[in-house]
């Protein structure tokens, strides 16, 4: 199947967290589905990615009782959560469709 280029398009990525717990740090990941923004949304700053880019989590490990939408918050709430989840966004987007330094 061919790519189609749209207004909008989405794609999903592996978010690697780093969470300080006691006098350790815990590694782990989850998947999240990001659309696409324009130069005009990541110009706004990182603010932009969370809260219009952002379209869902999966697989993290949260709390009894929280919602779907409440972890969605949460993530994007959460210093640990939130810079990985931008980091993500910009290595899987701006980051691959940069050229090569060896040409």
């Amino acid at each position: 199947m061919a790519f189609i280029l749209k207004k909008t398009n989405d794609f999903i990525v592996d978010v690697a967290v780093s969470t300080p717990l006691d006098d350790k740090v815990v590694e782990w990941k989850f998947k999240a589905k990001f659309k696409v923004l324009t130069s005009d949304d990541v110009k706004a700053g990182q603010g932009s990615i969370l809260e219009h880019g952002l379209i869902s989590v999966e697989g993290v490990n949260a709390e009894e009782g929280l919602s779907d939408r409440d972890i969605l918050e949460l993530v994007k709430s959460r210093p640990d959560t939130s810079a990985a989840l931008v980091r993500a966004y910009n290595e899987n987007l701006s980051k691959k469709n940069r050229g090569s330094s060896f040409i």
